[in-house]
């Protein structure tokens, strides 16, 4: 098999691969409960960013396309590098976000319990 024939089918099959990952990140937030203990924050997370890096690769085409042939080589590359530089944040961010939103809910099981006086 030659490496283009090889590179061509990943080309097809990797996007889906991302997507059917993103889904069951997301299936398995929602079975394990949006306001579970840590395997619901991972499950969350892995969602989001083979979510995110799907729809954004999409995305990063069309704009280095645009960017390409309206301002030139030297815009496309400067684009994919700040584009390359985005999609390697975003895991993290998404991390903060998922985080901040766990601290911000607050212990699980304890929002109906009354402290005492």
């Amino acid at each position: 098999m030659l490496i283009t024939d090889l590179s061509k089918d990943i080309a097809l099959i990797l996007p889906a691969l991302i997507l059917v990952e993103g889904v069951i990140g997301l299936i398995a937030w929602f079975a394990l409960g949006s306001r579970g203990g840590r395997a619901a924050r991972f499950a969350a997370w892995l969602g989001l960013v083979t979510l995110t890096l799907w729809c954004g690769s999409a995305a990063a085409f069309v704009l280095l396309n645009v960017v390409y042939f309206v301002l030139g080589s030297n815009a496309a590359i400067i684009a994919a590098i700040v584009v390359t530089l985005a999609m390697i944040a975003m895991p993290f961010g998404w991390a903060v976000v998922i985080r901040h939103h766990a601290a911000s809910d607050g212990p699980v099981g304890t929002a109906a319990v009354s402290q005492p006086r």
